[in-house]
Parts: C-alpha cells; structure tokens; sequence
C-alpha cells in the first residue's frame, strides 16, 4: 500500500514497474489496452482523487464535509457524519463543591444536568456520547438515587464513586449500567496536585475501554429529543439568573447574540474548566420538581417520574411550559404552553433542576 511518504510522479505506472521487472514480458498490444483503459478512466472519473484517512481522529474532522452522509447526533442533535451519530452513553456524576473547582471535561459534555445534593450543594450529571477524545473528566463524585433516572432513560453508563447506601441498593435494582470505581479503579485515577476526595478522575478513553470489557454497547439505546433545523437569533442580550442556596451556587446564563449561545457563570464568574476553557451551551432548560428530605443525613429526593413546570432558554428566548416523564426508562419531554413539544437548537443543552419554591429571571 502506498504510504503519505510517496512522491512517485504519476508517469511511474504500473506498467514502467512491470517493464523494470526482466522476468515478465509484456506485449505491446497489452501496453496499448492499458492506456486505453487509463484514458477512458480519466475521462469518465475525472483527475481528481480524494483519499480519507481512516484513523482520523473524529474531534479533527471536518464534519462540514460535503462528501460526507451527515447524521443528526442522538444525544444533542448536531449534524456528524455517518457513523458518530448514536455513540453509547456514558452519565459521569460530576462534583461542584467549592473545594473541587475548577471541573475538567464538563465543557465537552453533549448533556449536563445539574441538580441540588445535600448541604445546598449542587452535583452534575455529564453525559458524554460524541466519541471525541477527552483527557480528563472530574472530579468524579458519588450516586445519589434521583440522577439514577436521568442515566437510565438514556440507557447509560453510570460513572460514579460510591454512593448513598439507598442509591447502591436502587443500581441494581433498577438493572442501571453500573461503573462504581470501588470495583472498577482501573478506569480512574487519583490526581496527586489535589487533596482527597476531590481528586478522582477519569477520560474518555478510560471509559471506552470499559464499554467494550464489559460488552456495553457500541451504540446507544434511547429516544432522541426534537431538534430544529434554523436557528433564529435574537439581537438582545440577556441573563438568566437561577438560586439554589447560597451566593455560591447561583447560576448565570448569559445570552450572547453574536454565537446564539448561553455563557455559563458561577458564584458571580465565568464556569472555566482548569485547562482554561468556558462552558458554553446552545440550550438551558429549568425544570421544577418536588424536592423533600429522604433521610436524617439530610440527602434529598427529588421526583423525576412524573411531570411539572418547566422554562426553556434558546435563540434568546424564554418559552415557559412543561416537563414529562411518565416511567423511569421514558425519556424526559419539554413541552411549551400549548402542549407541542419543544425544538432545540442543535447542540449541548444543561438541564437545571430546581426545587419548585426556588425562582429565576431573566433580564
């Protein structure tokens, strides 16, 4: 097979390698025949010969190819070529206490949700399916029973270390996908610059390696949301402000008119990864659910089967409506006031769970 070193001129033919070739004697008429063959091919196919190298790394594609099939993305919507379009899932608990920011990774999750854990802090629920290349991902935190939910209607991988004792007993239960670092430490590590527990990590390298050992996938199982074709812009910049607890966790979105996204921020600052990267995002939604306490530990219960209010944030815009989830393995809809389900823009979305006595604004 010819290698990129090559530098032959197209005059070094198949048939001048054969003359060289003292042992094969070629007739003339056979010499003519190929030129032949050799003219009517260039005419017919044309000079021009692309050649895609196969190994390519899919984070370096051009996915704008046009001689390239592309494909709506299950998990977010956007546009890939064939073949990268329904990557299987894996859901990584992310944590957000003070102490274990800045995050890594949480910029290339294709779907995060963030919900309150205990002590008015919040936790994430990155789920990654793009088959990009991600060198690291964390801190890496432990179950809580209500994120259970969101990884089973996408019928994920579960990524977490430990867990509350009611959520160890609900992942079998509920037949989760289960990746627990207590029994599977070769697919993490513990970052030595950062005090424990916030210092586990893992990539996404890590976590494939473990999709195939344990025969999960290679593809994902779960319904896709709506997504729309045509963005439409708005030419007004605006911030919508969400209160979990304390100044700490309160969470901006700030619009920005000029890429059609929303630019995350944290405690009054920009959410910046520790390689130095923003978090940006094509859609927010704000879910409303009842919150309770479910223990004398003061973890929290969270109804996610069942339905409630709902504000949804794309081109600009605020559509106030909805949430539906009739059973566990049923996939979470937005719904606008008129019943029809919600259109996204094509791309990440952050799915904002907020207890239903908790308010936003947008301003």
């Amino acid at each position: 097979m010819a290698t990129n070193n090559e530098t032959k001129s197209p005059k070094t033919s198949l048939v001048e390698k054969l003359r060289k070739n003292k042992k094969i004697v070629i007739p003339v008429g056979v010499l003519i025949l190929v030129v032949i063959v050799a003219i009517i091919g260039l005419v017919v196919f044309g000079g021009e010969k692309t050649v895609t190298n196969q190994n390519e790394n899919v984070s370096n594609r051009n996915t704008s190819n046009t001689n390239t099939v592309q494909l709506p993305r299950m998990v977010d919507g956007k546009m890939v070529p064939a073949g990268w379009e329904n990557k299987f899932p894996v859901a990584v608990m992310i944590e957000n206490m003070v102490t274990s920011r800045p995050q890594s990774g949480l910029d290339r999750a294709n779907l995060v949700y963030e919900a309150l854990a205990e002590g008015g802090i919040t936790r994430f629920l990155a789920v990654f399916a793009s088959g990009e290349e991600i060198e690291k991902i964390g801190p890496v935190r432990s179950a809580r029973t209500y994120y259970l939910d969101w990884a089973k209607e996408l019928s994920a991988a579960y990524v977490h270390v430990g867990g509350s004792p009611e959520a160890l007993q609900l992942i079998p239960r509920y037949d989760i996908l289960d990746l627990n670092q207590f029994y599977n430490s070769p697919n993490f590590w513990r970052a030595k610059e950062r005090a424990a527990p916030h210092n586990l990590y893992t990539s996404s390298e890590l976590l494939a390696r473990a999709v195939v050992t344990k025969k999960w996938g290679p593809t994902g199982s779960f319904e896709s949301w709506e997504y729309k074709n045509k963005e439409h812009p708005s030419e007004t910049t605006k911030t919508l402000t969400l209160n979990f607890s304390s100044y700490s966790y309160q969470v901006e979105y700030k619009y920005d008119p000029e890429t059609n996204d929303y630019v995350r921020y944290q405690a009054g600052a920009e959410h910046v990864m520790e390689n130095g990267k923003s978090i940006r995002t094509k859609n927010v939604v704000v879910q409303f659910a009842k919150t309770r306490l479910a223990d004398a530990e003061n973890r929290l219960a969270i109804e996610t089967i069942g339905e409630g209010d709902a504000k949804m944030y794309f081109d600009g815009n605020e559509i106030v409506g909805t949430w539906k989830k009739p059973t566990r393995e049923s996939r979470t809809r937005y719904y606008d006031s008129a019943g029809k389900e919600i259109e996204f823009n094509r791309g990440t979305t952050w799915v904002e769970v907020l207890p239903t006595d908790r308010s936003v604004t947008y301003q």
